[in-house]
């Protein structure tokens, strides 16, 4: 094959699995601060109950923040695949056909 080619189904399917992932992600981060809610107030009056909050917090900021920037990265797979849908019937229906028998 001369030049390159796009399996833009590939990319689709990609861009999905990466949404997936990112709702996946998302799920289990509720699970874990309701968890870890209720570990904080179970240990009420420790000197680490505060430390192992900030600590939860923390990991909820940066799961938040994959989970943004996986499903952002899924979304412009996506929007990928249809840009060079978009660009090669454009081509097509910009450019003469180049067989000789039509």
């Amino acid at each position: 094959m001369n030049g390159y080619g796009v399996d833009l189904d590939s990319l689709v399917a990609t861009g999905e699995r990466l949404v997936e992932i990112a709702d996946a992600a998302r799920e289990a981060k509720a699970a874990f601060t309701g968890k870890a809610a209720a570990d904080e107030g179970a240990n009420a009056g420790f000197t680490a109950t505060s430390t192992a909050a900030s600590l939860a917090e923390a990991w909820e900021q940066q799961i938040d923040d994959l989970c943004k920037r996986t499903a952002m990265a899924g979304g412009l797979l996506q929007d990928s695949a249809d840009g060079y849908r978009d660009m090669e019937q454009a081509v097509l229906d910009t450019l003469p056909p180049l067989s000789s028998a039509e």
